[in-house]
């Protein structure tokens, strides 16, 4: 009889320690007793509540990043440049949910992942039935929508960063006014592949601006080259002119001072020497005169032949014919 009432004894503290349970750190729980849940979130650590099956605990992982894929799958189907697997390998892989119509009637097989996080655990276990299905499905009629207003070109490759930052805006808007409890991080496009039949025809086209793209690269380097060579030649040219224009200033303004001085020297002559103005003025003429030619006659040396029998004219000047008398 004691050994009975000491099993039933265990069995019953096994029974009642079914109530303890463990909240990770990163985690919240719903606790629902009786089926209803609890309002309240239960924090990390060891708790206790109603043994099982009266209590039931729901863990979420709050600081979790989720990922929900939609349309072709990448592991399958592409192998980093998204193109280059071989027909037969893509007709088995592709998924008619990866197929998308371009606003200029092109068909895609694009993979776009939604990564999003439960943000409220309550409205996410218990505010909808199939939480994560209605974000798919929500998603690929975003996708749906934002490809059918684009064409083939703003989607692969010339738009993807922008038409992943509208997906990502859009799907937060939409998943914020449902009842999921869920907050959408951001929304990538994993992958885009063409239909195997124009498969080559995207790999030109891609090729093509490649190769415009590189040949703009360098005729843009090639531009700015010339413009930095145009720039220190104009530089240089400037720096020349100004130092010309410095030194012509320079110049002039010497000579300037010194017919000023020249002026001060016929007034100081002409009032000391008792000589007239015109009479200095002459004087001092010929001197500069007379300096000049001394100065200049021999850098004019040059070697003359003459001819014996032809007369010479060794006047470096005419003299000045005489006026003709007014009738």
């Amino acid at each position: 009889m004691r050994r009975a009432i000491l099993c039933v004894g265990v069995i019953l503290l096994l029974y009642l320690a079914t109530g303890f349970y463990v909240v990770r750190g990163n985690e919240q729980a719903l606790v629902r007793r009786f089926g209803k849940a609890d309002q309240a979130l239960v924090a990390g650590g060891l708790h206790f509540d109603l043994p099982w099956p009266l209590a039931r605990i729901e863990r979420v992982n709050v600081h979790e990043l989720r990922t929900l894929s939609i349309g072709i799958s990448a592991s399958e189907i592409f192998d980093g440049g998204g193109f280059l697997l071989n027909a037969d390998r893509e007709r088995r892989g592709l998924d008619r949910a990866g197929e998308f119509l371009t606003g200029d009637k092109n068909i895609l097989n694009l993979q776009v992942n939604v990564h999003y996080a439960v943000n409220d655990p309550h409205r996410f276990l218990f505010g909808s039935k199939a939480p994560e299905t209605g974000l798919k499905l929500l998603a690929e009629s975003l996708v749906t929508e934002h490809v059918g207003q684009s064409s083939v070109d703003y989607v692969h490759p010339l738009g993807l960063n922008e038409l992943q930052v509208l997906l990502t805006q859009a799907a937060r808007r939409a998943a914020e006014r449902e009842p999921w409890g869920i907050l959408v991080d951001r929304v990538t496009i994993a992958g885009v592949l063409p239909p195997v039949e124009v498969k080559a025809a995207f790999l030109d086209v891609s090729n093509a601006r490649a190769e415009r793209d590189r040949v703009v690269s360098q005729e843009y380097s090639r531009a700015e080259k010339l413009l930095a060579a145009s720039r220190a030649a104009a530089g240089q040219l400037a720096d020349r002119a100004q130092s010309d224009r410095l030194t012509r200033i320079e110049s002039a303004r010497g000579a300037a001072d010194r017919f000023v001085r020249i002026v001060e020297q016929f007034r100081l002559e002409t009032g000391s020497e008792g000589a007239s103005y015109a009479d200095v003025r002459n004087g001092t003429m010929q001197r500069l005169w007379s300096s000049a030619l001394e100065e200049l006659l021999p850098k004019l040396a040059r070697k003359i032949l003459i001819d014996p029998s032809q007369p010479i004219d060794l006047m470096l000047f005419k003299p000045a014919e005489p006026e003709k008398p007014k009738q």
